[in-house]
């Protein structure tokens, strides 16, 4: 395998453009998003796609290893800003592609009141808060409705999306939640009496 200096950092693309862009190399990530190859230095700009890796002749799971790599190695240029409730990730304008650091968010998960939740409305931005803070669900919705009302190119989730057994699923609407069945506690209600079926009358001739 021919070896390349080239470096190569993971993007994450919503569904919606990969559909623009068929010749990009992407895996599934969760449903909605994908992940895409960039060139770089700077990243983002320039996608990887199949005619890049036949002329290359680098295969897709190397591609993908070195952006790998890459994405770790840059972890320590993570920063996170605000207070609770609400959180905002800082991430040089790729703060979306954490979402693949399984271990920056298994820590972070024990920090949160409740289940971790994040809105990842854009690439470059991530909110994070709680399931247990009403106060920061509601932020966070507010925040993506505002991204998407205003429009862009780079738009990713409208759901907000929970942290369960180390991946991401989406967080129910609220409309959308069921309602808890209640217990009733035991009464000491009278048996019913028993019903006596009529005897079937005989239908003249």
């Amino acid at each position: 395998m021919q070896v390349t200096s080239t470096t190569y950092f993971p993007i994450l693309i919503s569904a919606r453009e990969a559909e623009f862009h068929p010749d990009w190399v992407l895996d599934r990530f969760i449903p909605g998003l994908a992940v895409g190859y960039s060139f770089g230095p700077p990243f983002g700009e320039t996608m990887v796609t199949w005619p890049d890796l036949e002329k290359m002749r680098v295969s897709r799971r190397t591609v993908k290893r070195q952006a790998e790599e890459t994405l770790y190695s840059a972890m320590s240029q993570l920063r996170i800003h605000g207070q609770p409730p609400s959180l905002m990730l800082s991430f040089e304008g790729l703060e979306s592609t954490v979402l693949l650091v399984e271990e920056f968010w298994n820590d972070l998960a024990e920090q949160v009141p409740g289940e971790l939740v994040i809105g990842v409305p854009a690439r470059d931005v991530v909110i994070v808060t709680g399931s247990g803070s009403t106060a920061g669900l509601e932020k966070t919705r507010r925040a993506v409705e505002r991204m998407f009302f205003a429009g862009g190119t780079q738009l990713l989730m409208h759901d907000l999306l929970v942290w369960r057994a180390g991946g991401w699923v989406p967080l129910p609407r609220p409309e959308e939640e069921t309602t808890p069945e209640i217990p009733l506690p035991d009464l000491d209600l009278p048996e019913p009496e028993p019903v006596h079926t009529p005897e079937p009358i005989d239908q003249p001739r």
